[in-house]
Formats: C-alpha cells, sequence, structure tokens
C-alpha cells in the first residue's frame, strides 16, 4: 500500500479504534435483534405472497417478473421460507444479522477513505439512527442493499487506490456490484454511478482489471435483463405515489436524522467545530469530492425521474447512499487531538443511541400499517358476534396478508363483502352492500389509507360505534351496531344547532318543480356555538332525509372560510352515498376541526342541490360527538 493513496489515522489508537468499533456494531446488531417478531408490513406481506411456489419457474414468472424489483431478495426468500418457515422473527433474521456486517464495512470503507474518528462517528450514524435501524429490521432489500453497497464501496476502493491485492479487489468489487444489482434498482443505480466514476481515478496498469470486473458483473446480471426490462414497463409505485415535492431533499436530509431539527443541529455544530482544526489533503478533498457525488447523484437522479416520469422516490431507497452523508460531515473529525477525539465518539455514541431509544421512541413507534393487530381483531368479533349476525369489510392490498395471520389461514374465518375502497365506484359498492346489509354488526378495517365518507357511511347505518382499535394513524379495525347505547365510543354528547324543513318535499311532485340550487343552513364561527373541545370529540354535520327520496344528487357541504370570505377547506358528503329510497336517511358530515386547525374559522353549512330536484331534506344539525372509550395501540403496546 502506497503512503498517501488510502487514508491513515493517528487521532486514535489502534485499540481504541478496535474497542468502539466492536461496541458500535455490538449496539447496531442488538438494536436490530430487539423486538423482530412485530406485525410484518405490507411490503414484506407482498413479497412473502409470492414465493409460494413449487418451482423456481414458478417464482420467476409470478413471483418477480410481473414485480417492480430484481429478483435476487425474492430468490433467497423462496428457498429461505421452505427451510425456516414464515415466522417473523426467522424471516427477517437474516437482514438484521446481515445488517451488522454493513456496519462492519461502512467503518473499514470510511477508515480508508478519512480515517478512524470518522469511520467510528459514520459507523455509529449507520448503526444507531432511526432511519437505517428501521430498513435493516425488516425482510427487504434495504438493509441487505446497504450491507452490498459498503461491501462493493471497499473492494472499489481498494481496487483503485491500493497497490496490493488489484486482482482479489477485482473479483471481490464485481461479485458485490452484481449483488447491488441483483438486490433493488437503486443499490443498482449506486453501483453504475460508482463503477463509471472509478473509470476517471482507475492507475492505468490496473484498467483492464477493472474493465474485467465491470463485465463479469453485467455477465453475472444478464440472466435478469429481460426481466428488467419489463420492470421499466410497468408503472409501480408511481401508480400510487405522487411526485416528490420541490422540498423533498431537505426533508430526507431532516429524515435521515431521526426527524429532529435538534439532533441535526447537534452534527453542524460537530460540523463547524471541525474547521478548529482544519487540515487537508487532496487525497481527502478526493474522497470528500466522492461522497458528494454517492450522496446527491442518487437522490438528484430519483428526484427529477419522479417529478418528470414516475414517481419512485421514498426514503427507503435512498438508504443505500445514505452513509456518503456523516461520512462527508465527519472528514474533518480525524484532525481532533486524541483526547477530543474520543470524547467526540463517546457523545455522538450517547446522542444518537439516546434520542433514537428515547427522542425519537424508535420501539415506542408504530412504524408500518398493522396486519397481526387487525387480522385478531377481525377473528375476535367475528367469533363473539356470529350467531346474533354480523358482516365485514376490508380495505387492504391484498386479502392474504390479514388471512395470513387469521387461524388457518382465514379458511374458517368471516367473509370479506369488499377488500379494497379507493373512492369513485369502491363508494359506490360499499353503499349497495350497506343497504343489502342486514346484520346487527359491521366489522370494517383498513391498513392503507381510505376515503374518509366511509366512517360516516357506516355510522349512517350502524350508528353506533362499539368498539375501535387503531394502530398509530396507520390502520385500524372497528365493529359496528345498529343499536345505539350509552356503551358506543361515539355518544352523542351535545345538539349544537338545528334547522328545520331545509328542503321540504312538495305535495305536487311533478315534473315542472323546480328546486332551489342552494338551501342555507349555520352560518358563523364554530367558536361561537361551540365551546373549546377535548381531543375525543368529534363535530358532525347531519341531514334528515325523509323515505321516498333518492339519487337526488344533493351534497351535504361545510367551506370554511378565512376572514376575507376566502374557502380555506371544503368538505362534502354525496347524498346518494347515504340516503335510501324505502326508509328515512342521515348524511353524515364529520368535520376535521382538529387536523385542519379550523375550530375559530367561520363555517358555512348548506345543502347544494346542482340537479335541482327535490331532496327530501326534513333537518338538518350540527351535533358533537364524544369518544367515551377506545383502543389506540401503538408500537411497544400492539404484542
Amino acid at each position: 500500500m502506497s503512503a498517501n493513496s488510502i487514508s491513515t489515522s493517528e487521532s486514535l489508537s489502534e485499540k481504541q479504534f478496535v474497542f468502539w468499533t466492536w461496541l458500535i456494531v455490538g449496539a447496531g446488531l442488538a438494536l436490530r435483534l430487539t423486538d423482530l417478531g412485530f406485525s410484518y408490513s405490507n411490503d414484506e406481506l407482498s413479497a412473502l405472497s409470492r414465493v409460494r411456489f413449487d418451482s423456481f419457474r414458478d417464482l420467476v414468472d409470478n413471483g418477480f417478473y410481473v414485480d417492480g424489483h430484481p429478483g435476487g431478495i425474492q430468490v433467497f426468500l423462496f428457498y429461505w421460507v421452505k427451510l425456516f418457515g414464515m415466522s417473523e422473527w426467522a424471516v427477517r433474521l437474516p437482514f438484521a444479522l446481515s445488517s451488522g456486517l454493513g456496519i462492519w464495512f461502512s467503518i473499514r470503507v470510511f477508515r480508508l477513505w478519512f480515517g478512524n474518528t470518522a469511520a467510528l462517528l459514520t459507523g455509529a450514524s449507520v448503526a444507531l439512527l432511526a432511519f437505517p435501524l428501521l430498513f435493516s429490521q425488516i425482510a427487504r432489500p434495504y438493509g441487505s442493499g446497504l450491507t452490498f453497497s459498503m461491501i462493493m464501496l471497499y473492494y472499489w476502493t481498494r481496487l483503485l487506490f491500493d497497490d496490493k491485492s488489484a486482482a482479489k479487489s477485482a473479483f471481490l468489487y464485481s461479485i458485490f456490484a452484481a449483488a447491488c444489482m441483483y438486490n433493488h434498482y437503486f443499490s443498482f443505480l449506486l453501483a453504475l454511478i460508482v463503477g463509471i466514476t472509478g473509470l476517471f481515478y482507475i492507475k492505468r496498469r490496473n484498467m483492464w482489471l477493472y474493465l474485467g470486473a465491470g463485465f463479469l458483473a453485467a455477465l453475472l446480471f444478464s440472466p435478469h435483463i429481460y426481466i428488467t426490462l419489463n420492470h421499466l414497463s410497468i408503472g409501480g409505485v408511481g401508480l400510487w405515489l405522487a411526485p416528490p415535492s420541490w422540498s423533498w431533499p431537505a426533508l430526507h436530509v431532516l429524515h435521515i436524522f431521526n426527524e429532529s431539527l435538534l439532533l441535526f443541529l447537534f452534527v453542524f455544530l460537530i460540523v463547524l467545530a471541525q474547521f478548529f482544526f482544519r487540515k487537508t489533503t487532496a487525497e481527502k478533498n478526493r474522497y470528500r469530492l466522492l461522497a458528494l457525488i454517492f450522496f446527491l447523484l442518487p437522490l438528484a437522479v430519483g428526484f427529477f425521474y419522479s417529478r418528470y416520469i414516475n414517481p419512485v422516490l421514498q426514503h427507503s431507497v435512498l438508504l443505500f447512499s445514505f452513509p456518503f452523508l456523516p461520512a462527508l460531515f465527519f472528514s474533518f473529525s480525524d484532525n481532533f487531538p486524541r483526547k477530543w477525539a474520543s470524547i467526540l465518539v463517546v457523545s455522538v455514541v450517547l446522542a444518537i443511541s439516546v434520542h433514537t431509544i428515547f427522542g425519537f421512541q424508535y420501539f415506542k413507534q408504530q412504524h408500518f400499517g398493522e396486519f397481526r393487530g387487525v387480522a385478531e381483531a377481525i377473528e375476535k368479533w367475528s367469533e363473539e358476534y356470529h350467531d346474533d349476525g354480523i358482516a365485514a369489510a376490508v380495505a387492504v392490498n391484498n386479502p392474504w396478508y390479514l388471512h395470513f395471520y387469521m387461524k388457518n389461514n382465514g379458511e374458517d374465518a368471516i367473509a370479506f363483502s369488499q377488500t379494497d375502497n379507493r373512492g369513485g365506484a369502491d363508494l359506490d359498492s360499499l353503499k349497495q352492500i350497506l343497504d343489502r346489509c342486514s346484520t346487527p354488526y359491521f366489522i370494517y378495517a383498513w391498513t392503507k389509507p381510505v376515503p374518509p365518507e366511509i366512517n360516516d357511511m357506516l355510522l349512517a347505518r350502524f350508528p353506533c360505534m362499539s368498539e375501535r382499535i387503531n394502530f398509530g394513524g396507520l390502520s385500524e379495525a372497528a365493529i359496528y351496531s345498529r343499536e345505539h347505547s350509552s356503551a358506543c365510543i361515539n355518544a352523542w354528547q351535545d345538539t349544537l344547532w338545528v334547522q328545520t324543513k331545509v328542503a321540504g318535499a312538495s305535495s305536487a311532485d311533478t315534473a315542472s318543480i323546480v328546486y332551489p340550487e342552494y338551501y342555507p343552513g349555520f352560518e358563523g364561527h364554530l367558536s361561537d356555538v361551540l365551546p373549546e373541545t377535548d381531543s375525543e370529540s368529534q363535530l358532525v354535520a347531519i341531514a334528515e332525509v325523509a323515505a321516498g327520496y333518492a339519487n337526488s344528487g344533493a351534497l351535504l357541504v361545510a367551506d370554511f372560510q378565512d376572514e376575507n370570505g376566502t374557502s380555506i377547506h371544503w368538505v362534502a358528503s354525496k347524498f346518494d352515498l347515504f340516503v335510501q329510497e324505502k326508509v328515512q336517511s342521515r348524511v353524515r358530515l364529520s368535520l376535521p376541526l382538529k387536523e385542519k386547525n379550523l375550530f375559530h374559522k367561520k363555517m358555512k353549512l348548506y345543502v347544494w342541490n346542482p340537479k335541482r330536484n327535490s331532496t327530501g331534506v326534513d333537518k338538518v344539525l350540527l351535533i358533537l360527538e364524544k369518544q367515551t372509550h377506545g383502543t389506540h395501540v401503538s408500537g411497544a403496546d400492539k404484542d
């Protein structure tokens, strides 16, 4: 090894460096192995649902040819679950353990680049921040991709800047570059960026080795090319993922640091403090440029591709390039005196670990939609109320994700009358299901965002929410009853305002009658009629519709305005989703006062009748419902 080609450091002794390396790797592994048994996420269940094949050919054709990810992790899971089953611990264990190797190699890479102290501080970031921790605990290609990327970078650095073992480094670089390509398309992107960048730095005598390594990586990936071409034709997450805002990159940086401005400022102060001891070399400046390129370029490619072609950018896909940011921030830290360097390492390790566990409350948060808890609630209620009669509907990407957690894989579970709801025609279908339903109880559960109208549609027909279990706002299960009582969660607390005969039907109901387009209702500041409420109160507008009216096309509207009369929030409920022709009906509209901070705003509540049909509205009310009991389940409580 040449004296100036690879960075060395004297800020920490070798003994100190080894001690802190094993402590950081051990702490990172301990965090990753803590509570691996939480409910599978949607993505994990999607992957597991696509390994249930008897042959490798079926796995390729139906397991990942039709997906948007390379097949490497899917192939691994296919064989792994055959050996060890599908329990959360068994499936996630290899991903958690491999991430420990990723921590170790991140320290090795940045020791070569910036020295001992910078390597340890970067390794602490990889080991202890919530962002890499979360995606190293799940059976998806993120933690594994971070590990493959760091190993690839290590041997790439050796090949380019070390005079020894070039052939060995070239071979291992190509193997792990191919692993990145098979792992995820963003780790593939990083491998491509690294490979192209290396052409500008490779020594002439090693050029053929370098080109050969690249050729070998491409050759290893060549069986997958026809699959990748199909993936490029698939919309993928762009079908549901919105394009990123212009502020997304800044928010991503904050996300890296536990979404904490305080933690980011702590790191930034260390960056500033390094300049008091600022010494640099051309070699370290070269590595700083590489760190900047390897962090920014995947972000820029993902960002502009997502804005202008197809949205694919999520925080998780940038995990592979994330270590370059803390490495860049800490790249001057080896200039600290040895005593100060030890204090710096202790401070960073303690600050990040304490913030992740206690400030960010990592182990108390619900990080993903809950499937096990939702499935258990559905089974419990279906068994409890089966003799009285119960129906159920859910919103889930695949019903198997819930059946997986049910007894006998859901074979004896209650049938779902609807398994997804994305609004539009799905709401019309749910309306027909509810209108035909004759059972006294109805279960509704969701593991993905659903239209807000659904809860009102259910409460209009089943006015008592008997029990609700909410999992951190990411999923929920609730059971509704036709019999209203004091035991209901949504107990009727107070009637704040009533207007009668808003749009009563004429006795001379002929086609020649033209009804008004607008029926005015409440107008004023809600604070004039509504006292300051606690967090469990819900303001609801209700229109009571007489029997014999349906498909009027009318809407119950609440328009919130600022002091200048400009609309700032407009919500409405369609009569056609609520009204049943043969019975008296209620149109409900829950008003999102707390979510939108609308308590002190002016509101206009009215019935809009654009078709000018008879609406049959007898009364419009503003009522206050109070949640008397219920269950909120956090990440720590759900097990």
